[in-house]
């Protein structure tokens, strides 16, 4: 387990009656942990304020309201504690297993279903309602905000590629944001929405988990979109080339295949900063730069 000789996080761990041996998955923001068969340990990484969490438990139980809206579970926060200098959530723990691993077993029509059960789910999040006056990040550290969805693309991909370096000095994030339209009204997407943050059990899509520092208010159609695009198998290792064809399928069907190549450059400018996860960055370039 990556952090395995934190002698903090073996503490936290201690404080719970639980080893890493009980590690469910890990990311940017976070790693979870099994508590018992209904709940699990959030611990944020060190250096994550406690006004941080507080801020994604507030956006949890504000989307809690209209949870049944949707078909599937998203996280409710128990409670909040801090131990040696990490802040902890206890959540609820929701069934299923990570859709991610769950391709890497699965073949033919029921893979099929599930893709399209996958799609549909995304679809979905922007049910979850939400209200704010503008667009932009809801948790990310360095919140942009603007009355314009294209205003909030620009900005938002010009800041990434800034920080991802000369490589991709010559994209253009104006024309990026140019080329996706500006939707009715802001609604909730989630922006992260790949197969490892969701769960399946039985063929069924169990939950949407992680929402985090991606979040934002935008056009709901970029979750289906960008669930689509990270069925790329450079993104998603267990994805295949027929996934992607389903995919594509689907959003014929939907009437969205129409922006999924603007989806696509634009997702792949959000991301140009991650230089520690090497497929993906590697992604981005052959869409943005190669």
């Amino acid at each position: 387990m990556k952090g395995a000789n934190d002698a903090g996080l073996t503490r936290v761990l201690e404080a719970f009656g639980i080893g890493s041996d009980a590690l469910l998955g890990q990311g940017g923001e976070s790693r979870v942990f099994a508590l018992d068969d209904a709940r699990i340990v959030r611990v944020n990484h060190a250096g994550t304020s406690r006004a941080q969490v507080d801020s994604r438990s507030a956006l949890l139980t504000e989307l809690g309201r209209s949870a049944e809206k949707v078909p599937f579970s998203i996280p409710i926060i128990l409670d909040t504690v801090e131990v040696e200098g990490y802040s902890v959530t206890i959540e609820r723990r929701m069934p299923g297993r990570p859709l991610i691993q769950v391709l890497a077993e699965l073949a033919g029509e029921g893979r099929e279903s599930l893709i399209r059960a996958y799609l549909e789910a995304a679809a979905q999040i922007g049910d979850l309602v939400l209200d704010r006056p503008w667009y932009g990040d809801l948790l990310h550290r360095n919140a942009i905000r603007t009355d314009s969805y294209r205003a909030y693309l620009e900005r938002r991909a010009g800041q990434s590629l800034k920080t991802a370096g000369r490589e991709f000095e010559t994209v253009n994030p104006a024309q990026l944001a140019e080329a996706l339209p500006e939707p009715g009204e802001a609604a909730l997407v989630h922006l992260d929405v790949f197969p490892g943050n969701m769960l399946v059990e039985d063929g069924i899509i169990t939950a949407v988990i992680d929402f985090g520092a991606s979040a934002i208010m935008g056009d709901r159609r970029l979750d289906p979109l960008t669930a689509a695009v990270y069925l790329t198998p450079l993104i998603t290792p267990t994805a295949t080339n027929r996934d992607q064809l389903v995919a594509q399928e689907w959003l014929v069907a939907c009437g969205l295949a129409g922006l999924y190549v603007a989806v696509q450059d634009w997702i792949a400018s959000y991301w140009s900063f991650a230089r520690d996860d090497i497929n993906l960055y590697r992604w981005c370039r052959t869409i943005l730069v190669d």
